[in-house]
């Protein structure tokens, strides 16, 4: 019994602390804080719910389509914000009367967002003027190759970088004067090679990509010392002397290639020739999921007619999403920027307006425009609609690395690698892509085939909308440096 007494003077008495704590909260002075909810790329969360216990119960607000939110709350009261898919943060209010939140998901928990790759001056410089030849070159590829042309002015900028070792005389001269380099000496070419291929293999740790180059050499044929160094120290590259001659030699580079790219591109070359005395070959894969913010909802693919530039109709699977992401318009294009991974990589798809074609909008664009494009984007809600596809593409870049005044180069000119008559025969590139609800899987290998030289060859309130249904362009970019792995034009979806 007087243990029973005891506990009912104990629970008496708690009872009567809890009915002052909540007398005393009643008299707290309430006041008004406000403030934006955002994600950790300063978009806009929208409904996300702030929440505070009082006396009579939990009051709560959610924030609107541009992340604000107010609520009433006593003094001293801890904020609790809770939002599905993301990590619930408790702020103590103290005196603040604007508190702005930034919202971790449950992404970044395991993935830290991509650090951008730092570039010296002199290297960013040249990174601009990689991106200006890559739409110069994708223009005069596109007039050669016409429709669903992919392409990877990366890989072909490698492959050209190990040829400029072996160059001189008026051929090394060309080769800078096209690329818009001309004003860097030989280290410094070689080294923006060396850091670009290390920091795009480093950056995203949730992409999938390789960078790989090789040099194959007649296994009777004599190469200078310094050149193999060069290619091993600054590409990376592997050097291996082969016998031409061997019905297997053709297999053993291909097979190498199809290592490199997941067996996606295979059988880069045919048979060797007599007069085949190097082969010089990079091969590039990439494969990496959608950003986690802006994934694709299969139940949302339906088949919807696709437009081609001839007008007739196709019907095509269409993926479908609202989302905020990368936007930018105006009376040219349509732009949008979709992430991958952790934000190191993006796909940027662009539409031609109503009154342009696909062919103006090459013609249209080149690499000052993109970046002036990507500079002013901003990010926006937006209806997005994209074809899936998977397009396989071979072809070569002879004709077109020649219009663009890299013409000696099929005379002669290689006597940093043998003391013998060099020309380059051919440059050919391989190259595969697909895109669907998951992300992107984009591969090429590019060769050119060295010989014995003989003559020489010929507002956010509604979402806007981005419906490519149409012919459209993209490309993928690392963001930070800007720097263009693949470009493609979009003319009939196929998978």
């Amino acid at each position: 019994m007087e243990k029973k007494i005891l506990l009912l003077i104990v629970a008496i008495a708690v009872v009567c602390m809890m009915i002052t704590d909540l007398q005393a909260q009643e008299t707290d002075a309430m006041r008004t804080v406000s403030g934006v909810v955002t994600d950790s790329f300063g978009e806009p969360l929208r409904g996300v719910s702030i929440a505070v216990k009082t006396v009579k119960g939990i009051t709560g607000v959610a924030s609107d389509l541009y992340g604000k939110y107010t609520i009433n709350v006593p003094e001293n009261a801890i904020l609790q914000f809770s939002f599905i898919g993301f990590t619930t943060q408790k702020i103590a209010i103290e005196n603040k009367q604007i508190i702005n939140i930034t919202m971790a998901d449950e992404f970044s928990k395991e993935f830290q967002l991509a650090r951008p790759i730092k570039l010296t001056a002199k290297q960013s410089e040249r990174a601009e003027a990689d991106n200006n030849f890559a739409f110069r070159i994708f223009k005069e590829v596109s007039k050669q190759e016409g429709e669903n042309l992919f392409f990877s002015p990366l890989s072909l900028n490698m492959t050209l970088g190990m040829l400029y070792n072996g160059a001189s005389g008026k051929t090394r001269n060309e080769i800078v004067e096209t690329l818009g380099i001309a004003d860097f000496s030989e280290t410094e070419i070689n080294e923006y090679f060396q850091k670009i291929s290390q920091a795009l293999l480093e950056v995203d740790p949730t992409t999938n990509i390789a960078i790989a180059n090789s040099i194959w050499y007649r296994n009777n044929f004599s190469v200078k010392n310094q050149f193999v160094e060069m290619g091993k120290e600054y590409f990376d590259a592997e050097v291996r002397a082969l016998n031409f001659n061997s019905s297997s030699a053709a297999d053993t580079i291909n097979n190498w290639c199809a290592e490199k790219t997941n067996n996606r591109i295979q059988d880069l070359i045919g048979s060797t020739d007599p007069n085949d005395r190097m082969y010089l070959v990079n091969a590039l894969y990439f494969k990496s999921q959608w950003q986690m913010n802006i994934k694709f909802d299969k139940k949302k693919t339906k088949l919807v007619k696709f437009t081609k530039t001839d007008n007739q109709k196709k019907k095509v699977k269409m993926m479908e999403q609202t989302s905020f992401m990368g936007y930018y318009a105006d009376e040219h294009l349509q732009c949008v920027e979709m992430d991958y991974g952790n934000q190191a990589f993006s796909m940027v798809a662009v539409l031609p307006s109503k009154d342009m074609n696909i062919n103006q909008l090459i013609d249209y664009l080149d690499g000052e425009k993109l970046q002036n494009v990507v500079k002013n984007m901003r990010g926006q809600k937006v209806w997005l609609k994209l074809p899936r596809f998977k397009i396989e593409s071979s072809f070569s870049l002879g004709q077109p690395v020649e219009d663009l005044g890299m013409r000696e180069m099929f005379n002669g000119g290689f006597v940093n690698i043998s003391d013998d008559d060099l020309r380059v025969s051919d440059i050919i590139q391989k190259t595969f892509v697909e895109v669907n609800e998951e992300g992107t899987e984009a591969v090429a290998a590019t060769a050119a085939i060295v010989v014995m030289g003989f003559g020489g060859r010929p507002k956010k309130i509604e979402p806007v909308r981005f419906f490519a249904d149409r012919p459209f362009l993209y490309l993928i970019r690392e963001k930070s440096t800007g720097v263009i792995l693949f470009i493609g034009r979009m003319d009939e979806p196929t998978e």
